[in-house]
Protein backbone atom coordinates (compact mmCIF):
# COMPACT_ATOMS: atom_id res chain seq x y z
CA UNK A 1 0.00 0.00 0.00
CA UNK A 2 1.31 3.32 -0.86
CA UNK A 3 2.56 5.32 1.97
CA UNK A 4 0.81 8.16 0.68
CA UNK A 5 -2.31 6.77 0.91
CA UNK A 6 -1.80 5.40 4.45
CA UNK A 7 -1.29 8.82 5.50
CA UNK A 8 -4.05 10.26 4.23
CA UNK A 9 -6.22 7.81 5.41
CA UNK A 10 -4.82 8.13 8.94
CA UNK A 11 -5.19 11.67 9.11
CA UNK A 12 -8.86 11.53 8.17
CA UNK A 13 -9.15 8.43 10.76
CA UNK A 14 -7.71 11.34 13.05
CA UNK A 15 -10.03 13.78 12.22
CA UNK A 16 -13.27 11.50 12.49
CA UNK A 17 -11.55 10.25 16.00
CA UNK A 18 -11.54 14.39 17.41
CA UNK A 19 -14.78 14.68 16.86
CA UNK A 20 -18.36 15.27 13.99
CA UNK A 21 -17.03 18.78 13.30
CA UNK A 22 -14.95 17.99 10.45
CA UNK A 23 -17.86 15.97 9.02
CA UNK A 24 -21.29 17.31 6.84
CA UNK A 25 -24.06 17.33 9.48
CA UNK A 26 -26.85 14.79 9.37
CA UNK A 27 -30.74 15.71 8.83
CA UNK A 28 -31.11 15.33 11.92
CA UNK A 29 -28.42 17.85 13.54
CA UNK A 30 -29.35 20.55 10.82
CA UNK A 31 -33.21 20.17 11.94
CA UNK A 32 -31.78 20.54 15.58
CA UNK A 33 -29.86 23.64 14.77
CA UNK A 34 -32.44 25.53 12.45
CA UNK A 35 -35.01 24.69 15.34
CA UNK A 36 -32.99 26.67 17.72
CA UNK A 37 -31.21 29.11 15.56
CA UNK A 38 -34.65 29.58 13.70
CA UNK A 39 -38.14 28.27 13.99
CA UNK A 40 -37.77 24.92 12.38
CA UNK A 41 -36.20 23.20 9.01
CA UNK A 42 -37.14 25.59 6.49
CA UNK A 43 -36.85 24.02 3.25
CA UNK A 44 -34.83 26.57 1.35
CA UNK A 45 -32.05 26.21 4.46
CA UNK A 46 -32.06 23.11 5.11
CA UNK A 47 -31.01 22.86 0.83
CA UNK A 48 -28.52 25.28 1.86
CA UNK A 49 -26.77 23.54 5.32
CA UNK A 50 -26.76 20.11 3.54
CA UNK A 51 -23.36 19.62 2.55
CA UNK A 52 -21.67 21.67 5.50
CA UNK A 53 -19.83 20.67 8.65
CA UNK A 54 -21.07 22.14 11.99
CA UNK A 55 -18.99 25.20 12.13
CA UNK A 56 -19.48 25.84 8.67
CA UNK A 57 -22.95 25.52 9.15
CA UNK A 58 -23.03 28.19 12.04
CA UNK A 59 -21.45 30.28 10.53
CA UNK A 60 -23.67 30.32 7.31
CA UNK A 61 -26.66 31.40 10.02
CA UNK A 62 -24.57 33.80 11.18
CA UNK A 63 -23.65 35.86 8.40
CA UNK A 64 -26.75 35.60 7.26
CA UNK A 65 -28.34 39.84 7.08
CA UNK A 66 -32.11 40.02 7.25
CA UNK A 67 -33.19 41.86 4.58
CA UNK A 68 -36.83 43.05 5.29
CA UNK A 69 -39.62 44.47 3.27
CA UNK A 70 -40.69 48.23 2.76
CA UNK A 71 -41.90 49.02 6.37
CA UNK A 72 -45.79 50.23 6.48
CA UNK A 73 -45.23 53.94 5.77
CA UNK A 74 -47.23 55.05 8.89
CA UNK A 75 -44.00 54.16 10.79
CA UNK A 76 -42.01 56.62 9.30
CA UNK A 77 -44.81 59.54 9.80
CA UNK A 78 -43.79 62.53 11.89
CA UNK A 79 -44.99 62.16 15.54
CA UNK A 80 -47.20 65.16 16.96
CA UNK A 81 -45.56 67.17 19.43
CA UNK A 82 -47.12 67.26 22.38
CA UNK A 83 -48.24 70.93 21.71
CA UNK A 84 -49.84 69.59 19.05
CA UNK A 85 -51.67 67.18 20.95
CA UNK A 86 -52.95 68.88 23.80
CA UNK A 87 -54.50 71.18 21.06
CA UNK A 88 -56.67 68.29 19.99
CA UNK A 89 -60.40 68.37 19.40
CA UNK A 90 -61.84 65.54 20.70
CA UNK A 91 -62.44 63.88 17.15
CA UNK A 92 -59.03 64.34 16.54
CA UNK A 93 -57.81 62.76 19.42
CA UNK A 94 -60.38 59.68 18.55
CA UNK A 95 -59.13 60.09 14.85
CA UNK A 96 -54.99 59.92 16.25
CA UNK A 97 -55.64 56.97 18.13
CA UNK A 98 -57.42 54.90 15.65
CA UNK A 99 -54.76 55.88 13.45
CA UNK A 100 -52.18 54.66 15.93
CA UNK A 101 -54.18 51.64 16.85
CA UNK A 102 -54.16 50.63 12.86
CA UNK A 103 -50.22 51.30 12.01
CA UNK A 104 -49.59 49.17 15.10
CA UNK A 105 -51.24 46.55 13.65
CA UNK A 106 -49.67 46.76 10.46
CA UNK A 107 -46.42 47.53 12.07
CA UNK A 108 -46.59 43.78 13.20
CA UNK A 109 -47.97 42.05 10.56
CA UNK A 110 -45.41 43.42 8.89
CA UNK A 111 -42.61 42.14 11.07
CA UNK A 112 -44.60 38.54 11.10
CA UNK A 113 -44.33 38.45 7.14
CA UNK A 114 -40.54 39.23 7.92
CA UNK A 115 -39.91 36.50 10.09
CA UNK A 116 -41.71 33.99 8.19
CA UNK A 117 -39.89 34.71 4.82
CA UNK A 118 -36.47 35.70 5.75
CA UNK A 119 -33.15 33.70 5.35
CA UNK A 120 -32.06 35.02 8.66
CA UNK A 121 -33.20 33.12 11.03
CA UNK A 122 -30.96 33.50 13.54
CA UNK A 123 -29.86 37.26 13.56
CA UNK A 124 -34.01 37.06 13.71
CA UNK A 125 -33.60 34.99 16.91
CA UNK A 126 -31.63 37.40 17.98
CA UNK A 127 -33.93 40.51 17.78
CA UNK A 128 -36.33 38.31 19.47
CA UNK A 129 -34.23 37.81 22.45
CA UNK A 130 -33.68 41.52 22.65
CA UNK A 131 -36.91 42.42 22.40
CA UNK A 132 -37.74 40.11 25.05
CA UNK A 133 -34.76 41.13 27.50
CA UNK A 134 -34.57 44.84 27.03
CA UNK A 135 -38.50 45.27 26.81
CA UNK A 136 -40.77 48.09 26.03
CA UNK A 137 -44.77 47.61 24.70
CA UNK A 138 -46.55 49.86 22.30
CA UNK A 139 -49.33 49.95 24.91
CA UNK A 140 -47.63 51.92 27.61
CA UNK A 141 -45.44 54.00 24.83
CA UNK A 142 -48.16 54.75 22.76
CA UNK A 143 -45.65 55.33 19.82
CA UNK A 144 -45.59 53.12 16.73
CA UNK A 145 -43.00 55.50 15.09
CA UNK A 146 -40.47 55.13 18.59
CA UNK A 147 -41.39 51.21 18.81
CA UNK A 148 -40.18 50.76 15.67
CA UNK A 149 -37.01 52.85 16.38
CA UNK A 150 -36.09 50.69 18.99
CA UNK A 151 -36.49 47.55 16.77
CA UNK A 152 -34.10 49.06 14.18
CA UNK A 153 -31.95 49.67 16.79
CA UNK A 154 -31.90 46.04 18.30
CA UNK A 155 -31.56 44.72 14.63
CA UNK A 156 -28.35 46.93 14.32
CA UNK A 157 -26.86 45.68 17.33
CA UNK A 158 -28.40 42.27 17.70
CA UNK A 159 -25.22 40.69 16.87
CA UNK A 160 -22.71 43.15 17.47
CA UNK A 161 -21.17 45.17 20.38
CA UNK A 162 -23.80 44.22 23.43
CA UNK A 163 -21.97 47.51 25.17
CA UNK A 164 -23.07 50.02 22.59
CA UNK A 165 -26.20 47.65 23.09
CA UNK A 166 -26.83 48.65 26.45
CA UNK A 167 -26.02 51.99 26.08
CA UNK A 168 -27.98 52.78 23.14
CA UNK A 169 -31.32 51.17 25.12
CA UNK A 170 -30.41 53.35 28.04
CA UNK A 171 -31.02 56.07 26.15
CA UNK A 172 -33.75 55.06 23.78
CA UNK A 173 -36.97 57.30 23.71
CA UNK A 174 -38.86 54.07 23.82
CA UNK A 175 -37.58 52.98 26.65
CA UNK A 176 -37.28 56.38 28.44
CA UNK A 177 -41.14 56.42 28.43
CA UNK A 178 -41.81 52.86 29.11
CA UNK A 179 -40.19 52.75 32.42
CA UNK A 180 -41.19 56.33 33.43
CA UNK A 181 -37.20 57.78 33.07
CA UNK A 182 -39.20 61.02 31.42
CA UNK A 183 -40.41 61.58 34.84
CA UNK A 184 -36.96 60.90 36.62
CA UNK A 185 -35.82 64.32 38.16
CA UNK A 186 -33.27 65.60 40.61
CA UNK A 187 -36.14 67.18 42.58
CA UNK A 188 -38.12 64.08 42.34
CA UNK A 189 -36.12 60.87 41.33
CA UNK A 190 -37.75 57.76 39.32
CA UNK A 191 -35.77 54.57 40.43
CA UNK A 192 -37.95 52.43 37.45
CA UNK A 193 -35.06 52.43 34.73
CA UNK A 194 -32.61 52.38 37.32
CA UNK A 195 -33.87 49.42 39.03
CA UNK A 196 -34.59 47.33 36.17
CA UNK A 197 -31.62 48.42 34.27
CA UNK A 198 -29.57 46.62 36.95
CA UNK A 199 -32.03 43.57 37.43
CA UNK A 200 -33.24 42.03 34.25
CA UNK A 201 -30.63 44.25 31.67
CA UNK A 202 -27.20 44.00 32.97
CA UNK A 203 -26.29 42.09 36.21
CA UNK A 204 -29.23 40.18 37.50
CA UNK A 205 -30.89 40.26 40.82
CA UNK A 206 -29.06 39.53 43.73
CA UNK A 207 -26.20 41.27 42.31
CA UNK A 208 -26.44 44.63 43.11
CA UNK A 209 -27.77 46.66 46.63
CA UNK A 210 -30.57 48.89 47.25
CA UNK A 211 -27.76 51.42 48.03
CA UNK A 212 -26.89 50.92 43.89
CA UNK A 213 -29.95 51.52 42.92
CA UNK A 214 -30.37 54.72 44.17
CA UNK A 215 -26.88 55.82 42.61
CA UNK A 216 -27.67 54.33 39.29
CA UNK A 217 -31.23 56.50 39.33
CA UNK A 218 -29.65 59.77 40.21
CA UNK A 219 -27.05 59.21 37.12
CA UNK A 220 -30.14 58.86 34.48
CA UNK A 221 -31.71 61.88 36.03
CA UNK A 222 -32.63 64.39 33.74
CA UNK A 223 -32.48 61.84 30.77
CA UNK A 224 -35.29 62.63 28.89
CA UNK A 225 -36.86 63.36 25.48
CA UNK A 226 -36.50 65.62 22.93
CA UNK A 227 -40.79 67.38 22.81
CA UNK A 228 -40.10 67.89 19.40
CA UNK A 229 -37.30 65.53 17.67
CA UNK A 230 -38.04 62.83 19.74
CA UNK A 231 -35.00 62.03 20.39
CA UNK A 232 -33.06 61.42 23.84
CA UNK A 233 -31.51 64.58 25.35
CA UNK A 234 -30.20 65.11 29.07
CA UNK A 235 -31.80 68.17 30.68
CA UNK A 236 -28.82 69.59 33.10
CA UNK A 237 -31.76 71.22 35.32
CA UNK A 238 -33.15 68.36 36.07
CA UNK A 239 -29.74 66.28 36.38
CA UNK A 240 -28.28 65.37 39.71
CA UNK A 241 -24.68 66.27 38.65
CA UNK A 242 -23.24 65.32 41.65
CA UNK A 243 -20.57 62.50 42.36
CA UNK A 244 -22.59 59.13 43.30
CA UNK A 245 -20.78 55.70 44.46
CA UNK A 246 -22.01 52.28 43.34
CA UNK A 247 -20.86 48.66 43.44
CA UNK A 248 -18.34 49.82 46.55
CA UNK A 249 -16.42 53.00 45.52
CA UNK A 250 -17.06 53.06 41.82
CA UNK A 251 -17.52 57.36 41.21
CA UNK A 252 -20.69 58.56 38.61
CA UNK A 253 -22.26 61.04 37.89
CA UNK A 254 -23.99 60.70 34.72
CA UNK A 255 -26.05 57.83 32.07
CA UNK A 256 -22.37 56.91 30.51
CA UNK A 257 -20.45 57.12 33.52
CA UNK A 258 -23.08 54.16 35.01
CA UNK A 259 -23.20 52.18 31.75
CA UNK A 260 -19.15 52.21 32.12
CA UNK A 261 -19.13 50.95 36.20
CA UNK A 262 -21.98 48.37 34.55
CA UNK A 263 -19.60 46.99 31.88
CA UNK A 264 -16.82 46.84 34.52
CA UNK A 265 -18.65 44.23 36.75
CA UNK A 266 -17.86 40.94 36.27
CA UNK A 267 -20.83 39.60 36.67
CA UNK A 268 -22.68 41.45 33.83
CA UNK A 269 -20.99 39.41 31.41
CA UNK A 270 -21.38 35.98 33.36
CA UNK A 271 -25.35 37.71 33.52
CA UNK A 272 -25.74 38.13 29.74
CA UNK A 273 -24.69 34.99 28.86
CA UNK A 274 -26.39 32.65 30.49
CA UNK A 275 -29.40 35.21 29.11
CA UNK A 276 -28.35 34.05 25.81
CA UNK A 277 -27.20 30.08 26.98
CA UNK A 278 -30.79 29.98 28.25
CA UNK A 279 -32.32 31.03 24.95
CA UNK A 280 -30.56 28.32 22.50
CA UNK A 281 -29.42 25.36 25.32
CA UNK A 282 -31.93 24.46 28.11
CA UNK A 283 -29.50 22.91 30.75
CA UNK A 284 -27.20 25.64 32.28
CA UNK A 285 -23.13 24.76 32.34
CA UNK A 286 -22.27 27.12 35.48
CA UNK A 287 -18.22 26.51 34.30
CA UNK A 288 -18.76 26.96 31.01
CA UNK A 289 -21.13 30.12 31.15
CA UNK A 290 -17.89 31.36 33.32
CA UNK A 291 -15.45 30.90 30.66
CA UNK A 292 -17.15 32.34 28.06
CA UNK A 293 -18.20 35.48 30.24
CA UNK A 294 -13.95 35.88 30.60
CA UNK A 295 -13.65 36.19 27.03
CA UNK A 296 -17.17 37.64 25.96
CA UNK A 297 -16.29 40.75 28.69
CA UNK A 298 -13.21 41.80 26.60
CA UNK A 299 -14.96 42.64 23.78
CA UNK A 300 -18.47 42.15 24.37
CA UNK A 301 -18.96 40.48 20.52
CA UNK A 302 -22.38 39.10 20.51
CA UNK A 303 -22.12 37.34 17.38
CA UNK A 304 -18.45 35.35 18.31
CA UNK A 305 -20.57 34.04 21.65
CA UNK A 306 -23.27 33.21 20.30
CA UNK A 307 -20.89 31.29 17.58
CA UNK A 308 -19.21 29.32 20.59
CA UNK A 309 -22.21 28.75 22.28
CA UNK A 310 -23.87 26.78 19.21
CA UNK A 311 -20.65 24.78 18.93
CA UNK A 312 -20.83 23.70 22.25
CA UNK A 313 -21.22 20.11 23.12
CA UNK A 314 -23.57 21.28 25.26
CA UNK A 315 -25.88 22.51 22.73
CA UNK A 316 -25.60 19.63 20.19
CA UNK A 317 -26.67 16.96 23.10
CA UNK A 318 -29.81 19.20 23.89
CA UNK A 319 -32.52 18.78 21.16
CA UNK A 320 -36.03 18.24 22.08
CA UNK A 321 -35.98 19.59 25.30
CA UNK A 322 -36.95 23.37 24.93
CA UNK A 323 -40.83 24.48 24.17
CA UNK A 324 -41.22 25.92 21.63
CA UNK A 325 -42.82 29.71 22.08
CA UNK A 326 -45.89 30.50 20.22
CA UNK A 327 -44.05 32.53 17.92
CA UNK A 328 -41.90 29.56 16.78
CA UNK A 329 -44.62 27.28 16.88
CA UNK A 330 -46.90 29.64 14.34
CA UNK A 331 -44.61 31.36 12.32
CA UNK A 332 -42.64 28.08 12.38
CA UNK A 333 -45.37 25.83 10.95
CA UNK A 334 -45.74 28.50 7.71
CA UNK A 335 -42.29 28.68 7.15
CA UNK A 336 -41.79 25.08 7.19
CA UNK A 337 -45.24 24.43 4.78
CA UNK A 338 -45.10 26.99 2.61
CA UNK A 339 -48.50 25.89 1.07
CA UNK A 340 -50.55 26.87 4.48
CA UNK A 341 -52.09 29.94 3.49
CA UNK A 342 -53.19 31.30 6.88
CA UNK A 343 -53.75 35.46 6.85
CA UNK A 344 -51.21 37.40 9.08
CA UNK A 345 -54.38 38.54 11.07
CA UNK A 346 -55.09 35.19 11.87
CA UNK A 347 -51.64 34.19 13.02
CA UNK A 348 -51.04 37.26 15.00
CA UNK A 349 -54.68 36.29 16.61
CA UNK A 350 -53.52 32.71 17.59
CA UNK A 351 -50.43 33.95 18.98
CA UNK A 352 -51.74 36.44 21.31
CA UNK A 353 -53.84 34.01 22.17
CA UNK A 354 -51.34 31.26 23.57
CA UNK A 355 -49.50 34.81 25.50
CA UNK A 356 -46.99 35.90 22.84
CA UNK A 357 -48.30 39.34 21.45
CA UNK A 358 -45.56 41.33 19.18
CA UNK A 359 -44.59 44.49 20.15
CA UNK A 360 -46.05 44.13 23.58
CA UNK A 361 -44.86 42.01 26.09
CA UNK A 362 -46.98 41.64 29.27
CA UNK A 363 -44.56 43.53 32.20
CA UNK A 364 -40.95 44.15 31.85
CA UNK A 365 -39.84 40.61 32.82
CA UNK A 366 -41.08 40.03 29.04
CA UNK A 367 -43.30 36.99 27.78
CA UNK A 368 -43.15 33.72 29.31
CA UNK A 369 -39.86 31.24 28.32
CA UNK A 370 -39.93 27.25 28.90
CA UNK A 371 -42.73 25.40 30.56
CA UNK A 372 -43.92 28.95 31.04
CA UNK A 373 -45.74 29.07 28.07
CA UNK A 374 -48.24 26.46 28.94
CA UNK A 375 -51.27 26.25 30.90
CA UNK A 376 -54.30 24.29 30.21
CA UNK A 377 -56.36 26.88 28.23
CA UNK A 378 -52.61 27.44 26.17
CA UNK A 379 -52.10 24.22 25.75
CA UNK A 380 -55.53 23.50 23.72
CA UNK A 381 -55.33 26.44 21.36
CA UNK A 382 -51.59 25.03 20.10
CA UNK A 383 -53.33 21.37 19.76
CA UNK A 384 -56.15 23.16 17.54
CA UNK A 385 -53.61 24.84 15.85
CA UNK A 386 -51.53 21.33 14.93
CA UNK A 387 -55.32 19.71 14.15
CA UNK A 388 -55.84 22.36 11.37
CA UNK A 389 -52.23 22.19 10.21
CA UNK A 390 -52.73 18.04 9.82
CA UNK A 391 -56.24 18.81 8.01
CA UNK A 392 -54.34 21.63 5.39
CA UNK A 393 -51.32 18.65 4.95
CA UNK A 394 -54.22 16.27 4.19
CA UNK A 395 -55.98 18.52 1.74
CA UNK A 396 -53.44 20.17 -0.09
CA UNK A 397 -50.70 17.41 0.45
CA UNK A 398 -48.68 17.95 -3.14
CA UNK A 399 -47.68 21.23 -1.84
CA UNK A 400 -47.10 20.93 1.63
CA UNK A 401 -45.52 17.31 1.90
CA UNK A 402 -43.38 17.30 -0.73
CA UNK A 403 -39.94 18.85 0.29
CA UNK A 404 -40.19 16.46 3.41
CA UNK A 405 -41.29 13.06 1.35
CA UNK A 406 -38.38 13.15 -0.59
CA UNK A 407 -35.00 12.31 0.63
CA UNK A 408 -36.05 11.68 3.88
CA UNK A 409 -36.21 14.90 5.13
CA UNK A 410 -39.47 14.22 6.88
CA UNK A 411 -37.04 13.43 9.87
CA UNK A 412 -36.25 17.06 9.82
CA UNK A 413 -40.01 18.01 10.95
CA UNK A 414 -39.87 16.53 14.76
CA UNK A 415 -37.81 17.84 17.78
CA UNK A 416 -37.45 13.96 18.66
CA UNK A 417 -36.81 10.83 16.29
CA UNK A 418 -39.33 9.39 14.48
CA UNK A 419 -40.19 5.68 14.62
CA UNK A 420 -39.68 4.13 11.17
CA UNK A 421 -41.91 4.41 8.88
CA UNK A 422 -44.31 0.92 8.61
CA UNK A 423 -44.00 0.93 4.69
CA UNK A 424 -41.56 2.36 2.39
CA UNK A 425 -43.28 5.29 0.27
CA UNK A 426 -42.69 7.66 -2.62
CA UNK A 427 -43.04 11.64 -2.70
CA UNK A 428 -46.77 11.22 -2.44
CA UNK A 429 -47.61 7.89 -0.89
CA UNK A 430 -50.03 8.45 1.62
CA UNK A 431 -48.11 6.64 4.48
CA UNK A 432 -46.15 10.02 4.27
CA UNK A 433 -49.29 12.08 4.35
CA UNK A 434 -50.30 9.81 7.55
CA UNK A 435 -46.60 10.28 9.38
CA UNK A 436 -46.63 14.17 8.34
CA UNK A 437 -49.75 14.27 9.60
CA UNK A 438 -48.73 12.50 13.28
CA UNK A 439 -45.68 14.72 13.54
CA UNK A 440 -47.98 17.94 13.67
CA UNK A 441 -50.21 16.38 15.95
CA UNK A 442 -47.62 14.28 18.44
CA UNK A 443 -46.67 16.41 21.48
CA UNK A 444 -43.03 16.19 20.21
CA UNK A 445 -44.01 19.37 17.77
CA UNK A 446 -44.56 21.50 20.65
CA UNK A 447 -40.39 21.19 21.29
CA UNK A 448 -37.08 21.89 19.62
Amino acid sequence: MPKQFVIKFLSLLVLGMLGSNSWALSVEDNKHLLLRAGFGAKPSLLNELENLNRTQAIKYLLDEKSQFAKVPSCVNNKIPTRKMRKAYSKDQKKAAQKANRQCARSLKAWYLAQLIESDAVLANQMNLLWHNHFTSSLKKVKSVQLIYRQHQTIKQHALGDFSALLMAMVKDPAMLIYLDNVNNTKAKPNENLGRELLELFSLGEGNYGEADIVSASKALTGLGIDPVKYQSIVRKKRHDNSVKQIFDGTKIRSADDLVAAILAQPQTANYIVTVIWQHFISQEDPAQIQQLAKTFSKDWNIKALLGKILNSEQFWRDQGQMFKSPLELVAGSAQLFQGLKIPNKRMLGLMNQMGQNLFDPPNVKGWPKGKDWLDENKLVIRMNLSNQLARAISSNMAVMGAPYCTGNKITALSALPLPPPSESNNAMSSSCQKQLAKIVTAPSWQLK
